[in-house]
């Protein structure tokens, strides 16, 4: 008999479920209905008050799982909810002030990974500079759309991304400031560590990817900061600093910065060959790539053991593709493309609460 109830459970659940992705899951919430999601949370209420019910002594494992999946879908649709009321109390530019909310978080969560508790002289201010031209486009963008119709919550979005935006503005000086004190050994230490920094983000975003789904600009981000600690080790080395590492290491970065500088004139090269609509193509196979390694490495696995490192590196290369999906979508308007923008924008999501839970799951297994 317990078989029987956990079976109708299970079916029960997974009809709701499939009912909210056929008519809500990436749907103008300005548009839904909202009799019909009450509709599913009253069903979902009673799968929940049906799991209480059953007896403790049949109660087991699967059960547990039901009901924990029960109750978490259960406060995602009341959520979503109120997030439909908002959005038909706000008219057509919800969706389009959503975008930019959304967008701005995940800066939010790239400064928590990059920059939060981490020590200044080892940030890279380069990323920390294109970041806060970010949020100033997405401070723009949000700016004209309250010139429309101004709702309170979008207000307090938009103060938020203004608060980030002094926020970030002061934190590179701060960074500035600490790269630049310490002993002519010190800084050429810190110099060497910031290049291997700026070598790991082409190994990242660069080394074994196809050219045209690569960002011209955030390997020019890379070279420009190359350039930078390049010029910081020759003035190092014309102040008197000839130790044998640091001559090793300017060799390093010039060998380095004509790499990365005939690769940004092969990608260029790949781009500018490739129509509009087959990069669009090619960032969705790049994003199907990172879903795949997700899956491998992530999905159903110990929170406690999996690669926390890596789990942010693909949230970081995930976000490069949304980023491109992003700005063609206002060059040009493409099905495919805007289909693959909004799977790659809910994985990203997903990727980047599950970055936070196995960086706890992490945490408190050291103690």
């Amino acid at each position: 008999m317990a078989t029987n109830l956990l079976d109708n459970l299970r079916r029960d659940l997974d009809l709701i479920t499939s009912s909210y992705e056929a008519d809500f899951a990436g749907q103008s919430r300005a548009t839904r209905d909202v009799a019909q999601i009450d509709g599913l949370i009253k069903r979902l209420k009673d799968v929940v008050a049906r799991a209480n019910g059953i007896p403790a002594a049949v109660q087991g494992a699967e059960l547990t799982t039901i009901l924990d999946e029960a109750k978490s879908t259960l406060d995602l649709y009341t959520n979503e909810r109120l997030a439909i009321l908002k959005a038909k109390e706000a008219g057509p530019i919800f969706d389009d002030f959503a975008v930019e909310a959304t967008d701005a978080n995940y800066v939010f969560a790239r400064y928590g990974r990059h920059f939060a508790g981490q020590n200044r002289a080892t940030r890279d201010i380069a990323l920390l500079a294109e970041m806060l031209e970010e949020l100033k486009g997405i401070q723009k963008r949000m700016s004209a759309l309250l010139e429309e119709k101004n709702v309170a919550d979008f207000g307090r979005d938009a103060e938020v991304v203004r608060g980030a935006i002094t926020q970030y503005t002061s934190e590179i000086k701060e960074i500035e400031k600490a790269q630049k004190s310490g002993t002519p050994d010190e800084q050429a230490g810190l110099l060497a560590n910031l290049a291997n920094e700026q070598f790991a983000v082409y190994q990242t975003h660069f080394a074994g990817q196809a050219r045209v789904s690569r960002r011209p600009a955030l390997l020019m981000r890379v070279i420009d900061s190359l350039k930078t600690i390049k010029g910081r080790m020759d003035a190092l080395k014309v102040g008197g600093l000839e130790e044998e590492y640091h001559l090793k290491n300017i060799g390093i970065v010039a060998e380095r910065l004509g790499v990365y500088e005939t690769e940004l004139g092969e990608i260029r090269k790949a781009r500018q060959g490739t129509a509009l609509p087959d990069i669009m193509g090619n960032l969705g196979n790049a994003a199907n790539e990172l879903f795949e390694e997700y899956r491998k490495g992530y999905a159903d696995k110990n929170r406690s053991q999996v690669d926390y490192a890596n789990l942010g590196k693909i949230c970081d290369r995930l976000g490069e593709v949304k980023r491109q999906m992003r700005d063609l979508s206002r060059a040009e308007q493409n099905e495919i493309n805007e289909r693959n923008l909004e799977i790659v924008v809910s994985q990203l999501s997903l990727f980047e609460n599950e970055f936070e839970e196995v960086g706890k799951a992490q945490q408190q297994s050291k103690h």
